[in-house]
């Protein structure tokens, strides 16, 4: 693909502008590490080294088969991510609109929803095992919990912050309370309810991490407690930034399908 092609596609465009990005991150995450371990006094053998991991990943006998476990954990840890990623995602959706057509409801809820969110999920979680089980459920609704609340506050944001002039337009016009909702604060929301998906990628992972821990023992999460429990600091370090470099491609991804559903709105206004 051209430069000039590259320019000229707002989709080129953006994916581009994600690789760079990925490459960015993963250069600065190799560049933070490498220096932490310079600067602080740690073992060689628990704290490992970007050519430690390297080594584990590619280059010693044994390679393949650790590739091989540490992708199999992760695509387990992806899927518990995704079901509360999704269902997050949604309950936060729902709430957001229930506060949006009635303020009192939302004053009635928006203080206990946030004060919830002050306490520690590692102290829920086990209630919701109990209450949930040790299986999808329950890694679902523990990483549920973690994306609702920050998702919530963000979505309803994005729509309360639609410009009054444009709101008073469309009522004046003989607009409903659902046209001014469609036609106005809903498209101007779009940016806002994608930063909200963008945000859930990173906290997803980590309450389906939680619930790997306390619940299923499944997945990375599972692994890196029994790697750390039985001193196999090769593969937790590897775990770590295998998983690192991941959400942080999925996060891109995220970013490139706002910019996307962006330039289209745009073109279509």
């Amino acid at each position: 693909m051209s430069t000039a092609t590259v320019l000229g596609n707002p989709a080129a465009r953006s994916a581009a502008r994600t690789l760079a990005t990925l490459i960015g991150a993963v250069l600065a995450i190799v560049i933070v590490w490498t220096v932490f371990l310079r600067v602080v006094d740690v073992s060689s053998f628990v704290a490992k080294s970007p050519g430690d991991v390297v080594t584990y990943l590619f280059t010693a006998p044994e390679a393949a088969a650790n590739r091989s476990a540490i992708i199999a954990d992760l695509l387990r840890t992806l899927a518990d991510a995704s079901y509360g990623y999704l269902l997050g995602l949604a309950l936060a959706a729902a709430v957001s609109l229930l506060f949006y057509f009635s303020r009192t409801v939302e004053s009635m809820f928006t203080p206990t929803v946030t004060a919830a969110h002050a306490i520690p999920m590692v102290t829920v979680a086990p209630i919701l095992v109990l209450v949930f089980g040790r299986g999808a459920l329950a890694t679902a609704v523990i990483g549920a919990a973690v994306v609702v609340v920050p998702a919530l506050l963000t979505m309803l944001h994005g729509i309360r912050a639609t410009p009054r002039a444009d709101l008073d337009m469309i009522t004046a016009f003989g607009g409903s309370t659902l046209d001014v909702f469609f036609k106005v604060s809903l498209p101007h929301a779009v940016p806002t309810w994608f930063a909200a998906a963008r945000v859930a990628v990173t906290t997803s992972v980590v309450g389906a991490l939680l619930a790997e821990w306390l619940a299923t023992g499944e997945g990375l999460g599972g692994q890196m407690l029994r790697a750390a429990n039985e001193f196999q600091f090769d593969r937790l370090w590897a775990s770590v930034v295998v998983l690192t470099v991941v959400c942080v491609a999925v996060y891109q991804v995220v970013a490139v399908a706002e910019d996307l559903v962006t330039a289209r709105m745009s073109a279509a206004r």
